[in-house]
């Protein structure tokens, strides 16, 4: 009698591994670092005020009468508030089915539309998507927000805010990324007011902020025998910044921000509607409504139009 082997069995159970890997990133690192308050309509609105410009002549005469009041009143700021949303369908045969990885496959499916919706939102918050009032609405992003401090190549320009929209970024003339246009930027957040504390940049662009000559001593711990040769803090003339890789982002913009300038404005929270069944499927949305409450751009900085 030959001997039984596996080759020939039809009882031997495949060998599946009961953990799904999924490896896709889910950081949101402009989502995560600004503040969050409420918005109660479709067009978030808030107000805008100023410090006068410092006078070092401000002098006045022995006796003399106060002068006259030179006062500004707040402008009024807007965005719109756009709707996110993302569709789970599961038959139900894939529900009743005993899968591996997970006990509901509904549920796994959940949490991962979940996590891709977080991922969305912060793309759009850090985009230079211009805002849009009518039919779908969109937000405008930070990157269209930037227009006081902001370093194009030739050619290219930042419209910023008007008449209650936020206006298209014209890409310009691709030039190389420099420490001199890294501390320009800096230099120019600074002198509006702004405390900028952290700087995100794309993965390339990322990278080249570990060549600056800042970071041209790159240390290693022999005992644990690390080299440490990326820049996470760049210490400048005008404070200290922390480098954040974005996958997300433009590919040629660095953007450098106070996250006490920024706000995720919420209409609506993140909610799990089970939708009418129609069929043997089981359907959820997922939906949340916001946009992105700029309290002052010119505080923030940003380089665009770089090519490495």
């Amino acid at each position: 009698m030959p001997t039984l082997t596996t080759t020939n069995a039809t009882n031997v159970r495949e060998d599946l591994n009961d953990i799904i890997s999924m490896i896709s990133p889910e950081e949101t690192p402009f989502l995560s670092a600004i503040g969050k308050t409420k918005a109660t309509q479709k067009t978030h609105e808030w107000i805008q005020d100023e410090l006068a410009a410092v006078n070092k002549d401000n002098a006045a005469a022995e006796g003399a009468d106060a002068a006259d009041a030179a006062l500004s009143v707040p402008v009024r700021l807007s965005n719109q508030a756009q709707i996110f949303t993302k569709t789970v369908q599961v038959s139900e045969t894939f529900i009743a089915s005993n899968t591996a990885g997970t006990k509901s496959e509904l549920a796994r499916q959940l949490m991962k539309a979940g996590k891709e919706l977080k991922r969305d939102m912060d793309a759009a918050l850090v985009s230079a998507n211009p805002s849009v009032s009518a039919g779908t609405r969109k937000l405008g992003g930070a990157e269209a927000w930037i227009t006081t401090n902001a370093l194009h190549g030739s050619g290219g320009s930042t419209a910023g805010y008007s008449g209650g929209l936020v206006g298209a970024v014209t890409a310009g003339t691709a030039r190389a990324f420099t420490e001199t246009l890294f501390q320009s930027a800096l230099q120019g957040a600074y002198a509006a007011g702004g405390e900028v504390k952290k700087v995100i940049a794309p993965p390339t662009l990322k990278a080249k902020i570990s060549t600056f000559n800042g970071g041209a001593t790159k240390q290693q711990d022999a005992k644990s025998k690390t080299v440490f040769a990326g820049v996470d803090v760049y210490h400048g003339d005008f404070g200290v910044y922390d480098i954040l890789p974005h996958r997300n982002m433009s590919t040629t913009t660095v953007i450098a921000f106070d996250p006490d300038l920024w706000n995720q404005a919420v209409l609506r929270g993140i909610s799990k509607n089970e939708l009418a069944k129609t069929g043997d499927s089981t359907k959820y949305q997922l939906v949340t409504e916001v946009t992105l409450e700029c309290l002052n751009e010119a505080g923030n900085a940003k380089i665009a139009d770089l090519n490495g």
